[in-house]
């Protein structure tokens, strides 16, 4: 749901004590007497943002552990804070087997962009099986285009950082690593930027994997584990799609999902760019729950620039 209301500079003026801004959860945290020194020295519009709530714990415990029940206090509470910019509260479930998007493989990067797994490791896991009726591949254009219709690249991807020139050196020689890289965009969805893996590594890879040949058949089949240590994310994706190279029974292929870790300072550096360019993203209350329970799994939080208001 979208909030916006005018500001109550007021309410602003009301709230700016150390009690208030410990009751309201100061950007998360406990606000001393130095903290709140700095406090004093805001505007009224960034005190206003100092004490507005940014985090939600209470969703993860009670009736209020619901997706639906915790959005509507949420909604409640932001129509109550009198804030000047839009919020949007909005559910995003798990992934299930019969999710619009279970084709993706997600493929969690670091900010260099190069591949580092689910647990920091290297390795990297797909959490459904593939099933494929035949072991032919994917040729028509449109079910090509259709397999990757809701794996799209993110906007900062798309008008950020797809502009810098990255030279990679196209190790096996046969053009097919730097084509790859041109056609990214066109193919590969998330937050990501172009990276040149440990060429070594990349060239064993794939060995490895031409040695071995596709690693499902028909029927239905788990898929290994993919240790991606040493890889840019984008060949990483190169690679695992050259592994699993048949549609499933749903005429998808095999795509990928590249995101950065959660902590990454380089959310906050989207922020920035996107600002500057006039495409300023939406600040949003993102609640994570379980698609077959409604049980929310991860305390809400405040996103956006609306949330970063006076820590530019």
């Amino acid at each position: 749901m979208k909030f916006s209301t005018a500001i109550s500079v007021a309410t602003a003026l009301a709230m700016a004590s150390p009690a208030s801004a410990e009751k309201m959860g100061f950007a998360g945290q406990v606000m001393d007497k130095e903290s709140f020194k700095d406090f004093e020295d805001l505007t009224d519009m960034q005190r206003v943002m100092e004490v507005t709530k940014l985090a939600w714990p209470e969703c993860l415990k009670g009736e209020l552990n619901n997706a639906k029940a915790c959005e509507a206090m949420i909604d409640k509470e932001l129509a109550a804070m009198d804030l000047s910019f839009d919020v949007y509260t909005i559910i995003l479930y798990t992934r299930t087997f019969d999710c619009p998007t279970a084709h993706a493989w997600v493929i969690p990067i670091d900010d260099d962009g190069m591949c580092v797994g689910k647990y920091r490791d290297g390795r990297l896991f797909y959490e459904y099986e593939w099933c494929v009726d035949e072991e032919v591949e994917l040729t028509d254009p449109n079910a090509i285009k259709e397999s990757q219709k809701l794996i799209k690249p993110s906007k900062w991807t798309e008008l950020i950082a797809s502009n810098p020139s990255v030279s990679c050196l196209d190790v096996d020689q046969d053009g097919d690593l730097d084509a790859w890289h041109k056609k990214a965009l066109e193919t590969i969805g998330g937050d990501y930027q172009i990276a040149c893996s440990d060429y070594e590594t990349y060239l064993d890879k794939k060995a490895e994997i031409e040695a071995q040949g596709p690693i499902v058949h028909k029927g239905c089949q788990r898929l290994p584990e993919f240790n991606c240590k040493g890889l840019s994310g984008v060949d990483a994706c190169k690679l695992v799609k050259q592994m699993v190279p048949y549609p499933n029974t749903d005429g998808k292929n095999l795509e990928c999902y590249l995101q950065y870790l959660p902590d990454s300072p380089i959310h906050d550096q989207m922020y920035r760019d996107l600002r500057k360019i006039g495409e300023e993203p939406k600040t949003r209350v993102i609640i994570l729950a379980k698609k077959e329970t409604d049980q929310v799994i991860a305390t809400p939080l405040m996103k956006g620039p609306g949330a970063r208001l006076g820590k530019q």
